[in-house]
């Protein structure tokens, strides 16, 4: 097994330190740090930018030749881990323990080690893996808040406020859709520059709410409990089918068909996990691209419908207008002030 001992002075030192060890350079952007993984140990990338609020966004999409243990140790910083693994697996344990957890997709690992540990992540060779996770600089994140941390929920209080990294956390479970979906936009991001910096840390932001939501209400496992991981597997690719076909995406048994599910089970599953049904979901989808598309003024009504796949302009500019409470033409005639419009409407919903 290839190892990589990384002891850290600060948390933007992770891949410099990283890039050192496989002999390379590393660019830095704004802060957004990234690597190619070497021919010679595997392909891919790692990707990390650490916010002044003490959240840090890594991402690691990549393939290793070797068993490869990446070991993290931070002298000055007591992180708290919040890691989510899309595909592939990760294995991660402290220091020497014996007792290793191990993720796959659609699993998490909230992982804290004590002041004193080395936190493992553990990569098996020729496995493609997409890891995403959060590394949260606890005495940063404490004075982010604009409140006493005092003031926290318990259940939030027993991690957060601690500071001095005496207690270990390592909490193994299932994450969501919701989640699933923010990771994948990060990863699919095209912006650039100060845009990109924006977007992300706008996005770790709402991968943290998720996670608390579900440390509070454990409310993921309880949604996704009866769902197998070929069932999540399958509403996985039935939302990237709907989203890649929407001009021909057909009937929800069609879509049922494609991804190869019951359609009970489909529509049970998008119940669960996005609170509606997959023609409301589908229905979304589309009004979202919509606005997307009058937003850039480069195509008219007539256009969006066609290319959304929907045979009434009427149908269209009604339902349209009963999301955003603007008619599409309108937002054509006007976009900038229009799209700031809705977004701040649909900021409130």
């Amino acid at each position: 097994m290839q190892h990589y001992y990384l002891e850290l002075k600060e948390v933007d030192d992770f891949i410099p330190a990283l890039a050192e060890h496989f002999g390379i350079g590393y660019k830095n952007e704004l802060g957004e740090y990234a690597l190619h993984v070497p021919k010679d140990l595997g392909k891919g990338k790692l990707n990390c930018i650490n916010f002044p609020n003490g959240i840090g966004l890594y991402w690691f999409d990549c393939t290793f030749l070797r068993d490869t243990k990446i070991q993290i140790f931070h002298p000055n910083v007591t992180p708290l881990r919040l890691i989510y693994c899309v595909n592939g697996e990760l294995s991660s344990h402290f220091n020497n323990q014996a007792e290793t957890f191990s993720i796959k997709g659609h699993e998490h690992l909230i992982a804290a080690p004590r002041a004193d540990e080395v936190h493992s992540l553990i990569f098996n060779a020729n496995t493609k893996v997409d890891i995403c996770y959060l590394e949260i600089d606890r005495k940063k994140f404490k004075h982010y808040l604009s409140f006493d941390i005092e003031e926290l929920e318990p259940i939030y209080y027993k991690i957060f406020s601690d500071i001095q990294a005496t207690n270990q956390v390592c909490d193994k479970g299932s994450y969501g859709f919701r989640t699933f979906d923010v990771i994948k936009q990060i990863k699919n991001c095209e912006e650039i520059k100060f845009p990109r910096i924006n977007f992300m840390g706008a996005k770790s932001l709402e991968i943290l709410s998720y996670m608390l939501t579900r440390f509070s209400k454990n409310q993921d496992q309880e949604q996704y409990k009866y769902l197998k991981r070929k069932d999540l597997k399958a509403i996985e690719n039935a939302v990237e089918y709907i989203g890649n076909n929407l001009s021909t995406v057909g009937t929800v048994d069609e879509i049922a068909k494609e991804v190869n599910l019951n359609v009970n089970k489909l529509q049970e599953g998008f119940q669960a996990i996005y609170g509606q049904t997959v023609n409301s979901y589908i229905r979304d989808v589309r009004l979202t691209k919509a606005l997307n598309l009058l937003s850039t003024g480069e195509k008219n009504v007539s256009e969006v419908v066609y290319e959304l796949g929907l045979s009434s302009r009427s149908y269209f500019s009604k339902i349209f207008k009963k999301k955003y409470g603007i008619s599409p033409s309108r937002i054509i005639s006007n976009q900038a002030n229009y799209v700031e419009h809705i977004e701040n409407k649909t900021d409130k919903v």
